[in-house]
């Protein structure tokens, strides 16, 4: 699997369940039966920035300066 195709299927996901991207990645794991540490290389930077604003919005990260979009 590509990570473009890891982020698409990490979308669907995320479109279809109404969770947030971390939690659908860690779905695909326990639905999978796979380590999370085995799909890092499967998250691209996309996936990766939506992670951060995921945890940022639920405050486990601190906030970062954004422009409005």
């Amino acid at each position: 699997m590509t990570p473009k195709q890891f982020a698409l299927l990490i979308e669907g996901r995320v479109s279809e369940k109404k969770i947030t991207h971390m939690d659908a990645i860690l779905d695909y794991c326990q639905e999978k039966e796979i380590d999370p540490s085995e799909v890092k290389q499967l998250i691209n930077r996309n996936l990766k920035e939506k992670v951060k604003v995921n945890a940022e919005d639920l405050n486990f990260l601190p906030k970062t300066a954004r422009l409005p979009v």
